[in-house]
């Protein structure tokens, strides 16, 4: 069976600046083990992505527990040793009923690097 490896999911969270009205962005960590990391497919990594402003890197499976909004998020991979790097989720992707899937997976996200 398929075994993924640690992630950590930056979930964003809005406010406003008192003063200005500006928005603020923080991001807060959430750990999610067993996702998957594969290689996007032509079609996956096409230049729909480039709407999104992210060039496909990674199609990840996403485990059937984890079920917060990926919309603005970034994951970076958990590793010993080595420098974090942010790929940017594209779009909002959405699960699929858990009872449609027998895997522990039920959504797939494409992620990877953004430009602008």
């Amino acid at each position: 069976m398929f075994r993924g490896e640690a992630a950590d999911f930056w979930l964003p969270s809005m406010t406003y600046d008192a003063d200005t009205k500006d928005e603020i962005i923080e991001y807060s960590p959430k750990r999610v083990e067993n996702v998957l990391f594969g290689r996007p497919t032509t079609e996956q990594a096409d230049a729909s992505m480039r709407m999104y402003g992210v060039e496909a890197q990674y199609v990840l499976g996403i485990p059937k527990g984890f079920t917060a909004s990926l919309r603005g998020c970034y994951v970076t991979r958990v590793r010993d040793g080595s420098d974090p790097v942010k790929f940017w989720i594209a779009g909002d992707p959405q699960p699929l009923p858990p009872e449609l899937c027998p895997t522990p997976w039920n959504r797939e996200a494409v992620a990877g690097w953004s430009h602008g």
